[in-house]
């Protein structure tokens, strides 16, 4: 009799992992192919690119020619992944070859964009392949940017008053937060030859001069998360 919930509970037990086992399977390697890079997780910032050397071992008997497939569905559309070469041939038993993957992020990706890509390496007489992966990861980048709306330079009568207007950018590849501030750097250089003039009476013309051609400038500075 005791027998029987032991049986049950291993009936119950290969349930849950028959269930259970396509969530753990792994792409499919044939033994006589082996793979292997010199990076499994690449990180670039938007405009950069890399390269990938991806390996090519023949485990077996004779000597083979490989067919090579990359699979890039799953990438956001910023990635750019290409394979210098279609086919890996002749590749002696015990031997390796090298091949090279090219890739590329556009500008104006994000940390939101990263994601992976497959190499297939297939022999083709006996359709017998294996498949690695590659992570793709955007670096995160802070870059705030600042920019006049209209003309840099704006004149204002003394005691008069004006508004400027700015466009905030974030160039960078996360979320960011801008703390503005504001600071005026007067034109000394010009103040002192408007007194040097003041001083000696007339100008260069004979008339007078009052120093009323003083200018002064306005910074905006802006911070972003990097503290730039």
């Amino acid at each position: 009799m005791s027998s029987r919930p032991t049986r049950a509970l291993g009936f119950t037990l290969l349930l849950l992992l028959t269930g259970l086992s396509p969530l753990v399977m792994t792409a499919s390697a044939d033994p006589s192919i082996h793979l292997s890079v010199d990076s499994s997780h690449v990180i670039l910032e938007p405009g950069q690119s890399t390269n990938v050397t991806l390996t090519v071992n023949n485990n077996g008997s004779s000597i083979e020619s490989y067919n090579l497939s990359i699979d890039d569905s799953g990438l956001a559309t910023y990635w750019d992944v290409v394979a210098v070469d279609a086919t890996v041939d002749s590749v002696f038993p015990t031997w390796s070859k090298n091949t090279t993957i090219i890739v590329r992020l556009d500008e104006g990706a994000t940390t939101a964009d990263s994601g992976s890509f497959e190499i297939t390496v297939t022999e083709p007489n006996q359709n017998l392949n294996t498949s690695i992966t590659v992570f793709l990861s955007v670096a995160p980048h802070y870059q705030p940017s600042l920019n006049p709306v209209d003309s840099s330079l704006a004149t204002t009568l003394a005691g008069g008053n004006m508004v400027v207007n700015f466009t905030a950018e974030n160039l960078g590849t996360v979320s960011d937060t801008f703390l503005l501030d504001v600071e005026v750097e007067p034109d000394l250089s010009g103040w002192w030859a408007n007194q040097t003039n003041t001083n000696n009476g007339t100008n260069s013309s004979g008339n007078s001069s009052n120093g009323t051609n003083s200018t002064s400038s306005l910074s905006v500075l802006m911070y972003g998360n990097s503290y730039t």
